[in-house]
């Protein structure tokens, strides 16, 4: 983040702080008013609320829910995330700093296999256990196509795979986004599923890998249908 902070003049260092400090406060005020049903508990318990010999975790979620998830995940101890080489992504960082979150830089479009390869060194150092989550079908799409990036990660971290996906029961939808960006209303209740933990093995072939992503790109189509179905949600 230092090098990308230094491409950045002083007028946009003081402009990304202030957006990141309002935007920061704006989520814990509208999210904060959320009520959350959580559909697998027993999952989020004990992998991820309560985790203390589980080991690495890795939650991956389409690019749809990741607003929300980004609050409700807020405060994690050893969490970390990856965001862009961008002025959007340096506000985001910013903001995920203020809710507990360490980030690596890049994306699958701009220095992607170096930020991967810096969060497997992350989640490979030892100590208490580390969580990382992303969304998996961006940062640009398509929409529902899962990118393997994530599968790596879990693998070679040891980490548990948990799909997730969360909607709505009054929630803003952004038709235009090509993610269909949903963001719920003050005071209404988002509706959370968490899928059971995948481990992937070490010495998993490149065939098997595959199948193991049409695999998870189901399962998350189907958990997100099924939080949607008991929403109400149509889109």
């Amino acid at each position: 983040m230092a090098e990308f902070i230094k491409e950045l003049t002083f007028k946009e260092q003081i402009k990304i702080s202030a957006l990141s400090w309002i935007a920061s406060w704006l989520v814990r005020l509208w999210f904060g008013t959320v009520r959350v049903e959580i559909i697998n508990r027993k999952v989020y318990d004990e992998y991820i609320l309560n985790n203390k010999d589980k080991g690495n975790i890795v939650v991956a979620s389409w690019h749809r829910h990741a607003v929300f998830f980004f609050y409700f995940f807020r405060n994690i101890k050893n969490g970390v995330g990856m965001v862009s080489r961008s002025k959007d992504g340096e506000i985001v960082a910013r903001v995920g700093k203020r809710f507990g979150y360490d980030f690596v830089r890049g994306s699958s479009s701009k220095g992607g296999g170096e930020a991967l390869l810096a969060m497997i060194d992350y989640m490979n150092k030892g100590g208490a256990p580390k969580f990382c989550g992303t969304a998996v079908d961006g940062p640009r799409g398509p929409s529902r196509i899962l990118k393997k990036g994530m599968l790596v990660l879990a693998k070679e971290a040891g980490a548990y795979f948990i799909p997730i996906a969360c909607s709505g029961t009054k929630v803003i939808t952004f038709h235009r986004a090509w993610d269909k960006t949903i963001i719920p209303y003050p005071f209404s209740k988002i509706v959370m599923e968490f899928h059971t933990p995948i481990l992937i093995p070490k010495d998993i072939s490149e065939k098997d890998m595959e199948n193991l992503r049409i695999k998870v790109e189901k399962i998350l189509d189907e958990i997100t249908d099924n939080v949607d179905k008991i929403a109400g949600y149509s889109g």
